[in-house]
């Protein structure tokens, strides 16, 4: 294939596959052109060290919003504002207020909880009787639900938090749909914030109207706004997303599923090779702007270049992961991908995100044993999103005489 300039993002046949156009790149050009839907030209890097030395250097701004950024399509740049996707010291200065909320040591305290929340989930689910619908059931609510928790979104308001947060993120809307979606997010969000400073409560939200950084600066308005958005797209759709992948990855190959129930000690690795080896995503990658001339490999990336790293084709880079096109349940290195990113802006929820899906994963294997497809793979419908591509519905059925119906029995 000729690399420099071919269109990019790849055509996928098999939303669950990798384009085989990444393990031609990664051997042959691992940093080279591509034409965006817009017309413009970005740099696609795919090999693991080049990647996460990309992420990782300060050089490569997280900063799109310049007016010789390249544009995804002809109406939109990579969506990159605000304090999210700041540099430092502005990018520091937020995540320090925000990360505090999401470390390992904290969303530790809340495993119980979480639980909880998934038990209650699997048993709505095993109550119904099969088959059922694993994101509706539990990918979708499991991680609202606690965001929502954590924010401190009133109980009563949960349904139609969700609601709104679905709209604003769905590709199936348009777009008029989303932004009122949106609009009506921020003016509840509002609301809460207002109702926050006058009487707060143990939550993330309270915290974050009263924290002052080192500089005794407060958070305004509108990064309060920002940072709950940030919140809802990073932990909800992409946390549901991987849970609806991973067990159509674990479908797929029987064998690991069959080696996972056969050791539930395999939990933690078994979740970070699906994080490896299916990350949530389309497969369009992380963007960044080349502040000076840099060289990537043996590639120099002139400065004002849009720069795209592709964790998917990093996450099997045979040179970091031997063997690294086959889906390994006890892969012992697994939990050296890069799915959730390197460098000063590795994802702070990455804790939680982890607890979430073992947990789900966990109690849905032990609960419901001889958890399958409820319908051929290729009948599994999924967004058209190309950016964020994920199971609509995952049709799943069990052995329903030997579910643990109640996880207090």
């Amino acid at each position: 294939m000729a690399a420099d300039m071919c269109p990019y993002p790849f055509v996928k046949a098999d939303p669950m596959a990798m384009p085989e156009e990444f393990t031609w790149l990664r051997e042959h050009e691992p940093t080279c052109r591509v034409t965006l839907p817009s017309g413009d030209l970005a740099w696609l890097v795919t090999r693991y060290h080049d990647v996460k030395a990309v992420l990782s250097d300060t050089r490569f701004s997280r900063d799109l919003n310049r007016p010789d950024a390249a544009r995804m399509n002809t109406a939109i740049g990579f969506g990159n504002y605000g304090n999210p996707f700041a540099d430092p010291p502005v990018h520091t200065r937020w995540r320090g207020l925000v990360a505090r909320a999401f470390t390992p040591r904290h969303v530790e305290h809340l495993r119980p909880r979480v639980q909880e929340i998934v038990d209650d989930l699997v048993d709505r689910l095993l109550e119904a009787g099969p088959p059922g619908d694993i994101m509706e059931a539990l990918a979708f609510p499991l991680p609202i639900t606690v965001l929502c928790e954590m924010i401190g979104v009133p109980v009563e308001d949960h349904v139609r938090f969700r609601g709104w947060v679905h709209d604003m993120l769905s590709s199936e809307l348009t777009s008029e749909q989303r932004t009122q979606a949106a609009m009506t997010l921020i003016d509840y969000s509002r609301a809460l914030t207002g109702a926050k400073r006058v009487d707060p409560a143990d939550d993330l939200l309270s915290g974050l109207i009263a924290v002052r950084d080192e500089d005794d600066g407060r958070l305004d308005e509108n990064e309060l706004f920002v940072t709950i958005m940030t919140l809802l797209v990073a932990g909800y759709k992409t946390t549901a997303a991987q849970l609806g992948k991973g067990l159509l990855t674990l479908f797929r190959h029987p064998d690991q599923l069959e080696a996972l129930r056969a050791d539930p000690a395999l939990i933690d690795s078994a979740v970070e090779e699906l994080l490896r080896y299916s990350p949530p995503g389309g497969g369009v990658g992380i963007t960044r702007y080349a502040t000076e001339d840099l060289k990537v490999g043996d590639v120099v990336i002139p400065k004002g270049s849009t720069v795209i790293v592709a964790r998917h084709a990093a996450n099997r880079d045979e040179a970091h992961f031997p063997d690294g096109e086959r889906f390994d349940v006890g892969r012992p290195t697994a939990n050296q991908h890069l799915t959730f990113g390197a460098g000063p802006a590795f994802c702070f929820g990455a804790p939680l995100a982890r607890m979430e899906m073992r947990i789900a994963l966990e109690t849905l294997l032990r609960r419901a044993p001889g958890l399958r497809l409820a319908v051929p793979e290729e009948e599994v419908p999924w967004t058209s999103d190309t950016a964020a591509q994920a199971p609509e519905i995952v049709p799943v059925t069990w052995e329903r005489e030997m579910a643990i119906i109640s996880h207090g029995s």
